[in-house]
């Protein structure tokens, strides 16, 4: 049986360039290398985030589409 490799989360490139430079200044300013998956868990529990959450669901114009079947079509 192989196993399947991680596939990373596709993400807008402005959002990826925002959140390495992110820890870019992290790892400047604290000396510490947290990995993306630190920083977006650290985003995750803002309080603010709640906040972004329901902005984002009252919009209407604004289409997100989450495909959670890891299935091959």
């Amino acid at each position: 049986m192989v196993s399947k490799s991680r596939v990373p989360m596709q993400v807008d490139p402005d959002f990826e360039i925002r959140i390495k430079n992110l820890q870019k200044a992290i790892r400047i300013k604290q000396g510490e290398n947290l990995s993306l998956r630190e920083i977006t868990g650290k985003v995750a529990r803002l309080p603010n985030f709640d906040e972004l959450e329901k902005e984002i669901l009252k919009a209407s114009n604004i289409d997100i589409k989450i495909n959670l079947d890891r299935r091959k079509k």
